[in-house]
């Protein structure tokens, strides 16, 4: 099973719907999953080494799009860790207390992206800007998650069908 870091999916999706914020993007890659992820969920703002206020990053598309991934993430752990026996269960409790490896999804179907779809959808209610809406964040999570590990944007099973 191919997995996809989030942290590559939260680069593909700002590099398509909001380019300006990928030094935001790289300036949080240098952190583990968990740090950022930290970083991000704070309510109150902090001297941050990011170089400016929270009062500009809420408006961003960045933080919307690592959240709800690293959601999606942890809830397939969970079900990983779920299906399997009581023992390793256990073991992988102990492994998750310390810093986790990062953050990623595996490959999906087509009935559990479109399952994604409608879960993020209902999740992203107000992250709309002037520049995009939810339902294009969506979409672009969506089409990314299809392309799984590929890189490659033409790679992608899902998306407008070509003219026959």
């Amino acid at each position: 099973m191919a997995l996809v870091a989030v942290r590559d999916v939260v680069r593909d999706v700002v590099a398509e719907l909001a380019p300006e914020e990928l030094p935001l993007v790289d300036g949080l890659a240098v952190y583990d999953d968990d740090s950022v992820v930290r970083r991000l969920r704070r309510a109150k703002p902090r001297r941050e080494p990011l170089g400016f206020g929270w009062g500009e990053v809420v408006g961003l598309l960045t933080p919307v799009v690592w959240l709800v991934l690293d959601q999606v993430a942890e809830r397939f752990a969970d079900a990983a860790v779920a299906g399997t026996t009581r023992k390793a269960r256990g073991l992988l409790r102990r492994f998750r207390r310390g810093s986790r490896p990062p953050a990623t999804i595996p490959s999906l179907t087509e009935d559990q992206l479109a399952e994604l779809r409608r879960d993020l959808l209902d999740q992203m209610q107000q992250p709309e800007s002037e520049e995009w809406t939810a339902e294009q964040v969506v979409d672009v999570i969506i089409r990314r998650l299809a392309r799984g590990a590929d890189p490659d944007p033409a790679a992608s099973p899902v998306g407008p069908s070509p003219a026959s």
